[in-house]
């Protein structure tokens, strides 16, 4: 990658699709290249280098985007290929993931949903390489979630960094080893990473509670987003905490409903604090809870929903921190420029 700015190359024959796009792009932190036939994309692989490629797949009613696909594995085998279409077929789709793109959106793609993916793929391709310190995974990841899930949905800025705060500090007090805090802290991080994976993203913008629908898609994203961290061998206790993060001590959690100590300690962890992040923070449709009502909460949901000796030392940290951390994601959501309108009075 070419310093702080992906390179990318954005293919299509509608000249005032792309400019849009690439417009929109550009203040998303991309150096964008604009073709409009696949011979010109072509000839802009064979002069330069690419992060990614993000090419339609018919021009003038031609299947050109294929041999944009092939020339990119031809010529740069690494770049991130991602195609669109206006006519999405199942087995168009198949081809071109076999054929080696990572993505394959329908038209007309948002161009903040477009950013994310470029995103995760550039980041996803990076992690890959085995030669990584553990630390270079921590940055990857953390950029990671930034420019994937806290563009997407930008009520969840600093929801990453607070949850690997306050999981640090728990798992401190309760004595966890400091190789498994430093997973549970890569794990807090990207815990809600498969949200980005999940078919519709629109409900994590969405201006009101979920449908039971919407509510089971969203079930799968513990799951999705542990499969999705991949097999690096520095990442299989990270992918076991975020797999493990809605999981709840009496057994009703997802996505396989373990219970008691079945869930490792560091995932129970996890589970208090990104629960408590959640109710803090102010939504489009509801607004925080406050520091009283979110200590009886814990406290009734202790030896039900999470672990006693986890919420002991939760609740001890609250007494000291409390005020400061229930205040925490304003903040963060002020420092972002979010002001949230038509918030509701209901907790």
């Amino acid at each position: 990658m070419d310093g702080l700015q992906p390179r990318v190359l954005l293919v299509d024959d509608e000249l005032g699709t792309i400019e849009l796009m690439g417009a929109i792009l550009g203040r998303q932190g991309f150096r964008v290249t604009l073709a409009r036939s696949s011979a010109e994309a072509i000839r802009e692989l064979t002069a330069g280098t690419f992060d990614a490629v993000v090419t339609d797949v018919v021009f003038d009613g031609r299947a050109e985007g294929g041999e944009v696909l092939a020339a990119c594995r031809d010529l740069h085998p690494t770049t991130v290929v991602i195609l669109m279409t206006g006519y999405p077929k199942i087995e168009g789709a198949v081809s071109a993931i076999q054929g080696g793109a990572v993505d394959y959106l329908q038209k007309p793609v948002d161009p903040v949903v477009l950013a994310a993916t470029i995103h995760r793929a550039v980041r996803e391709r990076a992690m890959a390489s085995e030669g990584l310190a553990f630390q270079e995974l921590v940055d990857i990841l953390s950029d990671l979630v930034a420019q994937t899930i806290e563009r997407v949905d930008p009520y969840t800025a600093g929801h990453g960094e607070r949850t690997r705060r306050y999981c640090r500090q728990i798992a401190q007090d309760l004595g966890i080893d400091s190789r498994t805090t430093e997973r549970l802290e890569l794990a807090a991080i990207a815990h809600d990473y498969g949200k980005i994976y999940l078919d519709d993203l629109t409900f994590l913008t969405k201006k009101g509670p979920l449908t039971p629908a919407e509510y089971k898609e969203v079930q799968r994203h513990p799951a999705v987003g542990a499969e999705r961290l991949g097999s690096h061998a520095q990442l299989e206790e990270v992918c076991q905490f975020v797999a493990e993060h809605h999981e709840r001590w009496d057994g009703t959690g997802y996505p396989h409903r373990l219970k008691g100590e079945e869930i490792s300690a560091a995932g129970r962890v996890l589970g208090v604090v990104e629960v408590f992040d959640s109710l803090s923070t102010r939504r489009s449709y509801k607004d925080p809870w406050g520091l009283e009502k979110t200590m009886e909460f814990f406290e009734a949901q202790s030896g039900r929903s999470f672990d006693p000796g986890v919420i002991d030392v939760f609740l001890k940290l609250m007494e000291d921190h409390g005020e400061e951390w229930i205040t925490a994601p304003q903040r963060d959501l002020e420092a972002a420029g979010i002001v949230p309108e038509g918030v509701s009075q209901q907790n």
